[in-house]
Order: C-alpha cells, then structure tokens, then sequence
C-alpha cells in the first residue's frame, strides 16, 4: 500500500497538471482561434446561432482589407515607430544602464529610484502633458509624436532591465579593459555590450512588442496620416454599422506579425530573460 500510493498521488498530480495545461491553452487560444474563424466566414455563417463550426472558408474580407490603401499605410506606420522607437530606446537606454549599474557618482541612487518611479508610475500620466506639447511645437498628428511618445514610455523599462544585465557581468572584466587601455565608453561599447547581446536582443523584442500593440495613445496623438494599425482597425467600425468580416480579417492581419516575429525570436528572447534571472 505504501509504494502504490505516491504512485497514485504522482498519477492525480500529473493529470491535474494537464487538466490546467488544456484550460490556461483553451484561455488564451480560444480569442485568436474564434478571430480567425470569423474572419472565413460570410456574415450569415458568421452571426448564426448555435455558431457555425463546419463552413466554407472564403477570403473575401481580406481581399476587401488589403485592397485598402489606408490599411497599408496603417501597417507602414506601425513597422517605422515600432522599429525607430525601439532602436533609439536601446541607443538611449544602454548606456544609462550601464552608468547606473557600473559607474559611481553622487545621485545615482536617486536616479534609480526616478526611473524606477517611471517604469511604475501609470502611462497615462503621460498623456496628457504630451498632448499639450505635442500641440504647441505642431507635431501632433505625425509619426514623430508616436515615436518620441513610445520612447518616453520604453525608456525607464530598457533602462531598468538592461541595468540588471550589467549587474550579472563581473567588474574584473570592465576593470580590466580599463587597464588595457580601453576608455570608459570603449568598455562599454566592446566589452560590455557584446557580453549581454542576449539582454539587448530580449529587450528590443519586448519594446517592439509593445510599440506595435499600444492602441490608447496611437489613437489620441495620432491622426490620418500617421495612424498605427490598432487604430486603423477601428476604420472598419462605422455610423453605418461594423463591418465585422473585415474587421476581423483585419484583426487577424495586425495579430499575425507579431506572432510570426514571436515564434522567431522565441531562443534569443528566453536565452536573455533566463540570463537576466540569474545573479
């Protein structure tokens, strides 16, 4: 009796194991999953009750999405603030974070704690403010205003984590470039920065992400011609009605991408979360 019962306590764990495994995956894949559905079929199949599960997939909605120039320029805007807003947050940041985690001088306590307050603080304390500044320079409505915006908000969250990759690398290496001849600024640049490559890679495909899914402030600061595509989609909602066929499509269109981009970076992006984890 002792030896079959954490045999059978191993069984109940394992199939409770599985039982949430299916429910978290039934979570999260049943959005995309019945997007996707929607997005094939027509509007009868689409609103019938009980829901149509066996139809005829037809591609008429994406032709009509993609057919749209606006959507177009939508997804052209999204590509340059998303790839401009993070590369200048990882100019800007990287070397912040190395001063913050590798340099001493007076302040610098206090000047965590301020960019830790940012990352905390709620991003629409930004918004506000921007928008007044953005108005009175005459940028509102364009590309630059997202981008500035996105880096405003991305910035402490690079410098915070980058700031802890510094901190895994030991300071024998950077005194030791120092002694080699190497200037502050060349430590960090070809020393330091090769080392924690995988954090860099991490923390760009996190701030890529966020960029091409940030709809509140895209929608506010932005105008018709500098429109990111979570606001585009909301072209398809109209006085008329909601176009749901497109809309969906072209919500399945906006989520593709990043999905593809995830799955692509899935290595690098894990490889420098672990190494960031680990002291």
């Amino acid at each position: 009796m002792s030896v079959r019962q954490p045999a059978y306590a191993r069984a109940v764990r394992r199939v409770l194991f599985w039982l949430a495994v299916i429910v978290v995956l039934v979570f999260f894949l049943f959005p995309p999953v019945w997007l996707l559905l929607t997005s094939l079929k027509n509007y009868k199949d689409a609103f019938a009750m009980p829901p149509v599960l066996i139809f005829k997939p037809i591609l008429d909605n994406y032709v009509q999405v993609l057919g749209n120039a606006d959507f177009l320029g939508y997804a052209w805007h999204s590509v340059v603030v998303a790839i401009v807003s993070s590369g200048l947050s990882l100019l800007i940041g990287a070397p912040a974070a190395y001063a913050l985690a590798k340099m001493r001088f007076k302040g610098r306590d206090d000047l965590a704690l301020f960019v830790l307050g940012s990352r905390i603080a709620p991003p629409l304390m930004l918004l506000f403010p921007l928008y007044l500044i953005f108005f009175h320079i005459h940028v509102l409505n364009s590309l630059p205003a997202l981008i500035v915006t996105y880096i405003t908000m991305e910035l402490p969250f690079t410098v915070w984590i980058l700031s802890t990759f510094f901190e895994d690398v030991p300071d024998e290496i950077r005194e030791a470039a120092l002694v080699d001849g190497e200037g502050e600024f060349g430590a960090f640049l070809h020393v330091m920065l090769p080392l924690i490559r995988s954090g860099l890679a991490a923390t760009a495909i996190l701030c890529i992400i966020q960029s091409w899914n940030e709809f509140l402030f895209a929608l506010i600061l932005s105008g018709n011609h500098s429109s990111t595509l979570p606001v585009g989609i909301t072209s398809f909602m109209t006085f008329q009605g909601t176009q749901w066929g497109p809309l969906t499509a072209a919500g399945t269109l906006v989520m593709i991408p990043i999905l593809i981009f995830c799955l692509l970076v899935q290595k690098p992006l894990v490889r420098g979360m672990t190494l960031g984890a680990v002291k």
